[in-house]
Protein backbone atom coordinates (compact mmCIF):
# COMPACT_ATOMS: atom_id res chain seq x y z
CA UNK A 1 0.00 0.00 0.00
CA UNK A 2 1.38 3.49 -1.06
CA UNK A 3 0.46 6.87 -0.54
CA UNK A 4 0.65 9.83 -3.28
CA UNK A 5 0.23 13.51 -1.78
CA UNK A 6 -1.94 15.33 -4.08
CA UNK A 7 -0.08 18.58 -4.04
CA UNK A 8 -2.62 19.96 -6.46
CA UNK A 9 -5.61 19.32 -4.25
CA UNK A 10 -3.75 20.71 -1.35
CA UNK A 11 -2.70 24.14 -3.06
CA UNK A 12 -6.49 24.61 -4.58
CA UNK A 13 -7.93 24.17 -0.73
CA UNK A 14 -5.66 26.58 0.48
CA UNK A 15 -6.63 29.21 -2.41
CA UNK A 16 -10.38 28.29 -0.96
CA UNK A 17 -9.22 28.73 2.52
CA UNK A 18 -7.47 32.32 2.04
CA UNK A 19 -10.46 33.61 -0.17
CA UNK A 20 -12.81 32.89 2.91
CA UNK A 21 -10.28 34.64 4.78
CA UNK A 22 -10.29 37.26 2.47
CA UNK A 23 -14.05 37.33 2.34
CA UNK A 24 -14.52 38.12 6.16
CA UNK A 25 -12.59 41.24 5.73
CA UNK A 26 -14.48 42.32 2.96
CA UNK A 27 -17.59 42.14 4.32
CA UNK A 28 -16.34 43.10 7.95
CA UNK A 29 -15.44 46.21 6.09
CA UNK A 30 -18.39 47.18 4.52
CA UNK A 31 -20.93 45.73 7.10
CA UNK A 32 -18.93 46.80 10.45
CA UNK A 33 -18.15 44.72 13.12
CA UNK A 34 -19.80 43.76 16.59
CA UNK A 35 -16.71 45.28 18.30
CA UNK A 36 -13.77 47.76 17.63
CA UNK A 37 -10.72 45.65 15.14
CA UNK A 38 -7.08 46.50 15.66
CA UNK A 39 -6.65 46.07 12.13
CA UNK A 40 -9.69 48.08 11.48
CA UNK A 41 -7.48 51.32 10.95
CA UNK A 42 -5.15 49.04 8.07
CA UNK A 43 -5.35 49.92 4.24
CA UNK A 44 -7.29 46.78 2.52
CA UNK A 45 -4.12 45.89 0.74
CA UNK A 46 -2.77 44.77 3.98
CA UNK A 47 -5.30 43.02 6.10
CA UNK A 48 -6.44 40.91 3.28
CA UNK A 49 -3.05 39.28 2.41
CA UNK A 50 -2.67 38.98 6.08
CA UNK A 51 -5.34 37.31 6.73
CA UNK A 52 -5.38 34.97 3.36
CA UNK A 53 -1.58 33.72 4.75
CA UNK A 54 -3.16 32.65 8.11
CA UNK A 55 -5.67 31.19 6.85
CA UNK A 56 -2.50 29.42 3.61
CA UNK A 57 -0.58 28.46 6.94
CA UNK A 58 -3.10 26.56 8.57
CA UNK A 59 -3.94 24.57 5.45
CA UNK A 60 -0.32 23.50 4.69
CA UNK A 61 0.24 22.77 7.79
CA UNK A 62 -2.22 20.17 8.36
CA UNK A 63 -1.74 18.68 5.28
CA UNK A 64 2.00 18.51 5.67
CA UNK A 65 1.34 17.10 9.35
CA UNK A 66 -0.91 14.46 7.37
CA UNK A 67 1.71 13.45 4.78
CA UNK A 68 4.23 13.07 8.28
CA UNK A 69 1.64 11.08 10.17
CA UNK A 70 0.81 8.79 7.12
CA UNK A 71 4.46 8.25 6.08
CA UNK A 72 4.89 7.13 8.99
CA UNK A 73 1.71 4.67 9.47
CA UNK A 74 2.30 3.27 5.74
CA UNK A 75 6.13 2.92 6.92
CA UNK A 76 4.28 0.36 9.90
CA UNK A 77 2.09 -1.15 7.61
CA UNK A 78 4.75 -1.77 5.33
CA UNK A 79 7.48 -2.67 6.92
CA UNK A 80 9.66 -0.14 5.23
CA UNK A 81 11.92 2.35 7.66
CA UNK A 82 10.38 5.56 7.63
CA UNK A 83 12.17 8.78 6.14
CA UNK A 84 13.66 10.74 8.83
CA UNK A 85 11.63 13.24 10.10
CA UNK A 86 14.40 16.20 9.77
CA UNK A 87 13.57 16.65 6.24
CA UNK A 88 11.92 19.52 3.86
CA UNK A 89 8.25 18.22 5.42
CA UNK A 90 9.28 18.79 9.01
CA UNK A 91 10.12 22.44 7.61
CA UNK A 92 7.12 23.40 5.74
CA UNK A 93 4.87 22.20 9.04
CA UNK A 94 6.79 24.16 11.29
CA UNK A 95 7.11 26.99 8.92
CA UNK A 96 3.86 27.23 7.69
CA UNK A 97 2.52 27.31 10.88
CA UNK A 98 4.91 30.24 11.48
CA UNK A 99 3.27 31.97 8.87
CA UNK A 100 -0.67 31.61 10.11
CA UNK A 101 0.41 32.98 13.49
CA UNK A 102 2.58 36.28 12.38
CA UNK A 103 -0.01 36.61 9.83
CA UNK A 104 -2.79 36.71 12.52
CA UNK A 105 -0.67 39.01 14.87
CA UNK A 106 -1.03 41.58 12.01
CA UNK A 107 -5.05 41.47 12.66
CA UNK A 108 -5.02 41.30 16.27
CA UNK A 109 -4.52 38.82 19.32
CA UNK A 110 -7.90 37.60 18.68
CA UNK A 111 -6.97 36.27 15.34
CA UNK A 112 -3.85 34.60 16.83
CA UNK A 113 -6.16 32.69 19.26
CA UNK A 114 -7.96 31.37 16.20
CA UNK A 115 -5.30 30.49 14.46
CA UNK A 116 -3.84 28.24 18.20
CA UNK A 117 -7.22 26.48 18.09
CA UNK A 118 -7.30 25.91 14.83
CA UNK A 119 -3.79 24.35 14.47
CA UNK A 120 -5.32 22.54 17.53
CA UNK A 121 -7.90 21.05 15.70
CA UNK A 122 -6.02 20.26 13.06
CA UNK A 123 -3.49 18.16 15.09
CA UNK A 124 -6.91 16.29 16.73
CA UNK A 125 -7.65 15.75 13.16
CA UNK A 126 -4.97 14.26 11.62
CA UNK A 127 -4.14 12.31 14.60
CA UNK A 128 -7.16 10.73 15.31
CA UNK A 129 -10.63 12.51 13.94
CA UNK A 130 -10.15 11.57 10.57
CA UNK A 131 -10.36 7.74 11.57
CA UNK A 132 -13.79 8.09 12.99
CA UNK A 133 -15.67 9.10 10.36
CA UNK A 134 -18.36 10.66 13.24
CA UNK A 135 -15.98 13.49 14.23
CA UNK A 136 -13.48 13.56 11.41
CA UNK A 137 -15.93 14.35 8.51
CA UNK A 138 -17.18 17.13 10.90
CA UNK A 139 -13.68 18.89 11.16
CA UNK A 140 -13.13 20.20 7.93
CA UNK A 141 -16.31 22.25 8.00
CA UNK A 142 -15.15 23.99 11.08
CA UNK A 143 -11.62 24.45 9.51
CA UNK A 144 -13.11 26.11 6.74
CA UNK A 145 -15.42 28.31 9.22
CA UNK A 146 -12.10 28.55 11.13
CA UNK A 147 -10.40 30.50 8.37
CA UNK A 148 -13.08 33.10 8.30
CA UNK A 149 -13.38 33.42 11.59
CA UNK A 150 -9.64 34.46 11.71
CA UNK A 151 -10.11 37.79 10.84
CA UNK A 152 -13.08 39.00 12.65
CA UNK A 153 -15.13 35.86 15.30
CA UNK A 154 -18.00 39.14 15.53
CA UNK A 155 -18.15 39.13 11.72
CA UNK A 156 -21.57 40.69 10.70
CA UNK A 157 -22.70 37.81 7.88
CA UNK A 158 -22.62 34.48 9.98
CA UNK A 159 -24.49 33.07 7.14
CA UNK A 160 -21.86 32.93 4.87
CA UNK A 161 -19.44 31.35 7.44
CA UNK A 162 -22.12 29.03 8.17
CA UNK A 163 -22.25 28.25 3.82
CA UNK A 164 -18.47 28.11 3.95
CA UNK A 165 -18.75 25.24 7.01
CA UNK A 166 -21.66 23.78 5.40
CA UNK A 167 -20.29 23.04 2.19
CA UNK A 168 -17.07 21.64 4.50
CA UNK A 169 -18.68 19.19 5.79
CA UNK A 170 -21.25 18.12 2.89
CA UNK A 171 -18.06 17.80 0.79
CA UNK A 172 -16.34 15.75 3.18
CA UNK A 173 -18.94 13.43 3.64
CA UNK A 174 -19.48 13.11 -0.56
CA UNK A 175 -15.28 12.80 -0.83
CA UNK A 176 -15.52 9.83 1.93
CA UNK A 177 -18.32 8.28 -0.51
CA UNK A 178 -16.49 8.75 -3.35
CA UNK A 179 -13.42 7.62 -2.59
CA UNK A 180 -14.22 4.14 -0.81
CA UNK A 181 -12.89 5.26 2.45
CA UNK A 182 -12.13 3.48 5.35
CA UNK A 183 -14.04 3.01 7.97
CA UNK A 184 -17.26 3.12 6.21
CA UNK A 185 -19.65 5.60 6.72
CA UNK A 186 -22.20 3.69 8.83
CA UNK A 187 -25.98 5.29 9.30
CA UNK A 188 -24.93 5.66 13.10
CA UNK A 189 -21.72 7.64 12.12
CA UNK A 190 -23.74 10.01 9.31
CA UNK A 191 -26.50 11.26 11.85
CA UNK A 192 -23.77 11.78 14.26
CA UNK A 193 -22.08 13.71 11.74
CA UNK A 194 -25.53 15.79 11.35
CA UNK A 195 -26.26 16.23 15.04
CA UNK A 196 -22.21 18.14 15.07
CA UNK A 197 -23.15 20.12 12.27
CA UNK A 198 -26.32 21.53 13.82
CA UNK A 199 -23.84 22.00 17.05
CA UNK A 200 -21.87 23.88 14.99
CA UNK A 201 -24.09 25.97 12.90
CA UNK A 202 -25.58 26.74 16.62
CA UNK A 203 -22.18 28.23 17.61
CA UNK A 204 -21.19 30.15 14.58
CA UNK A 205 -24.45 31.95 13.98
CA UNK A 206 -25.01 32.55 17.52
CA UNK A 207 -21.18 34.21 17.92
CA UNK A 208 -22.47 37.50 16.65
CA UNK A 209 -25.09 36.66 20.39
CA UNK A 210 -21.67 37.00 22.52
CA UNK A 211 -21.45 40.53 21.52
CA UNK A 212 -25.17 41.74 21.60
CA UNK A 213 -25.40 42.02 17.76
CA UNK A 214 -27.79 40.77 14.93
CA UNK A 215 -27.08 37.99 13.20
CA UNK A 216 -28.21 39.85 10.19
CA UNK A 217 -27.15 43.19 9.23
CA UNK A 218 -29.98 45.90 9.67
CA UNK A 219 -32.26 47.47 7.06
CA UNK A 220 -30.72 44.99 4.59
CA UNK A 221 -33.72 42.63 3.01
CA UNK A 222 -33.20 38.72 2.79
CA UNK A 223 -34.02 38.83 -1.29
CA UNK A 224 -29.99 39.39 -1.42
CA UNK A 225 -29.64 35.90 -0.57
CA UNK A 226 -30.56 35.14 -4.17
CA UNK A 227 -26.74 35.60 -4.96
CA UNK A 228 -25.01 32.99 -3.23
CA UNK A 229 -27.73 30.86 -3.76
CA UNK A 230 -27.41 30.86 -7.22
CA UNK A 231 -23.47 30.48 -6.79
CA UNK A 232 -24.16 27.23 -5.06
CA UNK A 233 -26.38 26.02 -7.55
CA UNK A 234 -24.04 26.55 -10.41
CA UNK A 235 -22.06 24.34 -8.31
CA UNK A 236 -24.22 21.78 -8.32
CA UNK A 237 -24.33 22.25 -11.69
CA UNK A 238 -20.65 21.71 -11.78
CA UNK A 239 -20.16 18.70 -9.71
CA UNK A 240 -22.93 17.62 -11.48
CA UNK A 241 -20.96 18.15 -15.22
CA UNK A 242 -17.53 16.74 -13.72
CA UNK A 243 -17.99 13.48 -11.77
CA UNK A 244 -19.26 11.74 -14.47
CA UNK A 245 -15.92 12.39 -16.60
CA UNK A 246 -13.42 11.04 -13.64
CA UNK A 247 -11.44 7.85 -13.85
CA UNK A 248 -12.31 5.95 -10.98
CA UNK A 249 -13.76 6.52 -7.65
CA UNK A 250 -10.24 8.19 -6.39
CA UNK A 251 -10.28 10.50 -9.30
CA UNK A 252 -13.90 11.92 -8.67
CA UNK A 253 -13.28 12.29 -4.88
CA UNK A 254 -10.22 14.54 -5.93
CA UNK A 255 -12.55 16.38 -8.83
CA UNK A 256 -14.85 16.81 -6.07
CA UNK A 257 -12.52 18.60 -3.94
CA UNK A 258 -10.69 21.10 -6.31
CA UNK A 259 -14.11 21.75 -7.66
CA UNK A 260 -15.47 23.23 -4.23
CA UNK A 261 -12.33 25.04 -3.23
CA UNK A 262 -12.51 26.42 -6.62
CA UNK A 263 -15.82 27.66 -6.37
CA UNK A 264 -14.82 29.78 -2.87
CA UNK A 265 -14.04 32.65 -5.30
CA UNK A 266 -17.56 32.63 -6.94
CA UNK A 267 -19.13 32.07 -4.27
CA UNK A 268 -17.47 35.14 -2.41
CA UNK A 269 -18.20 37.50 -5.44
CA UNK A 270 -22.10 36.49 -4.90
CA UNK A 271 -22.13 37.58 -1.07
CA UNK A 272 -20.22 40.94 -2.02
CA UNK A 273 -23.06 41.59 -4.73
CA UNK A 274 -25.24 40.99 -1.88
CA UNK A 275 -23.92 43.73 0.34
CA UNK A 276 -23.49 45.92 -2.65
CA UNK A 277 -19.21 45.94 -2.82
CA UNK A 278 -19.35 45.43 -6.35
CA UNK A 279 -15.94 46.06 -6.61
CA UNK A 280 -14.80 43.15 -4.54
CA UNK A 281 -17.37 41.13 -6.44
CA UNK A 282 -15.65 42.01 -9.63
CA UNK A 283 -11.87 41.13 -8.17
CA UNK A 284 -13.19 37.33 -6.35
CA UNK A 285 -14.74 37.13 -9.93
CA UNK A 286 -11.51 37.56 -11.78
CA UNK A 287 -9.87 35.44 -8.87
CA UNK A 288 -12.35 32.39 -9.67
CA UNK A 289 -11.86 32.97 -13.52
CA UNK A 290 -7.75 32.97 -12.66
CA UNK A 291 -8.17 30.17 -10.21
CA UNK A 292 -10.09 27.95 -13.03
CA UNK A 293 -7.75 28.71 -15.52
CA UNK A 294 -4.05 28.02 -13.38
CA UNK A 295 -5.94 24.63 -11.96
CA UNK A 296 -6.10 23.02 -15.47
CA UNK A 297 -3.16 24.54 -16.80
CA UNK A 298 -0.90 23.50 -13.99
CA UNK A 299 -2.26 19.94 -14.01
CA UNK A 300 -1.72 19.29 -17.49
CA UNK A 301 1.81 20.84 -17.10
CA UNK A 302 2.35 18.97 -13.61
CA UNK A 303 0.98 15.69 -15.49
CA UNK A 304 -0.34 14.40 -12.04
CA UNK A 305 -2.12 11.25 -12.21
CA UNK A 306 -5.48 10.77 -12.37
CA UNK A 307 -5.88 9.06 -9.54
CA UNK A 308 -4.00 6.99 -6.64
CA UNK A 309 -4.84 4.50 -4.33
CA UNK A 310 -5.22 6.36 -0.91
CA UNK A 311 -3.94 4.77 2.38
CA UNK A 312 -6.90 2.87 4.44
Amino acid sequence: MRRTSNQHVAWTVAYAAACNAALTVVLTRHLGSGATLLWGELPAMLAIPAAAGAAVGLVGHGATLNNLLDRHRDAAVTGAAPRSAIGPDVIVLVGSLILAVMMSAVLGPDATWVVIVLASLLLFHSAVARFIPAIGLAVPGALMAGAMLVPDWRMPMPLAVWLAMSIGVLGAIGVHILGDKRPVLSARALLMVVMMWIVMSGVVLGLRGAVEASMWPEGMSMVVLAWPLLAVLLLGVALRWTLPRASGRRDAADRAVRVLALWQPLIGAAWCLSVGAEAAAAVFGGIWVLGLAVSAGSRDLMRLPAGSEAWR
